[in-house]
Formats: structure tokens, C-alpha cells, sequence
């Protein structure tokens, strides 16, 4: 590993944190996160921005989850289907029976929702993709290194 670098690539290591290039919604990372035009500022922003929209959403329909638990009588919760109040499609793959959830998707409430419902998320789904944020993120504040663990499969060091 060398302790120098070009002036060329410390300039550019500049550029690339100030940015502001245009984040869309695009289906893929490459066109919705184009990396010649977002800089890393911008996306660490963007990021803080789509976690806080996510977590007010997760906090509206826990509203709705717990007024659907208060007029419960019998044990089981009729959901009825409106974006704040359906079944999941979708649940964790690691984490799928966390704090006693049972393992079918279908007995879950969904805490994230789409209008089409084919994107309908659990607790544990979201719990598994965040964990994974999350550790990463932590590896990054803490020299690359987490009880031994590498920072992503995908970065290398020179």
C-alpha cells in the first residue's frame, strides 16, 4: 500500500465528494445514482433523507397495526387490505421467525406497503435488509474491521 497519491486523483477524490449530480428514481443504481454526477456527500444525504421518509412511514402504519390490536377480541386481526393495513408478501430470510413471528409471510402484518401490494414488507424483512446496511456502515466507522470482519466483498485495497 503507498503512502502518496497523485494531485490528479486527490483533485478528483474533491470533485467526487461535492457533486450534485441528479438521483432519481430510475430502476436501476446505475441510472438513478449516476456516479460521474452524484457526488458522495449528496448520496449520504439522499440516504439520511429515504431512512427518515421510511421510518415516518413504519411509525404511521405501527399507529394502525396498534388500533387493529386494541379492537381485537379473539386473537386474530382482520386486515383490511388499505396500504396501512395488509398482509405481508415478502419476509426476512434470516431473521424470519425474530421475537416470535411465525415463518408464513401471509399471518404478518406488512409494515412497509405499495399500491400494488407485491412489494408488501414484514418487520423481519426490513429488520434483515437494514441489518445489513447497518453492519456494513458499522465496519466503515470502525477501520474497515468489525470483530474481524472485511468491509464488502465487492471494495479492495491496493
Amino acid at each position: 500500500m503507498s503512502d502518496t497519491c497523485t494531485t490528479a486523483n486527490l483533485a478528483a477524490t474533491l470533485n467526487n465528494l461535492n457533486m450534485s449530480g441528479t438521483i432519481s428514481y430510475d430502476a436501476t443504481e446505475s441510472t438513478a445514482i449516476p456516479p460521474g454526477d452524484v457526488g458522495l456527500y449528496q448520496l449520504m444525504n439522499q440516504l439520511i433523507s429515504e431512512v427518515s421518509t421510511l421510518k415516518a412511514t413504519i411509525k404511521t402504519n405501527e399507529k394502525t397495526l396498534i388500533a387493529k390490536l386494541k379492537a381485537d377480541n379473539d386473537g386474530t386481526t382482520q386486515l383490511d387490505n388499505s396500504i396501512a393495513s395488509r398482509s405481508a408478501i415478502n419476509e426476512g430470510v434470516t431473521n424470519d421467525t425474530r421475537g416470535g413471528l411465525t415463518s408464513d409471510p401471509a399471518a404478518k402484518p406488512a409494515i412497509i406497503t405499495s399500491t400494488t401490494a407485491k412489494h408488501n414488507l414484514s418487520e423481519d424483512a426490513v429488520f434483515d435488509i437494514f441489518s445489513g446496511i447497518t453492519h456494513l456502515i458499522m465496519k466503515l466507522n470502525n477501520d474497515g474491521d468489525v470483530n474481524g470482519a472485511a468491509v464488502a466483498a465487492n471494495c479492495t485495497t491496493t
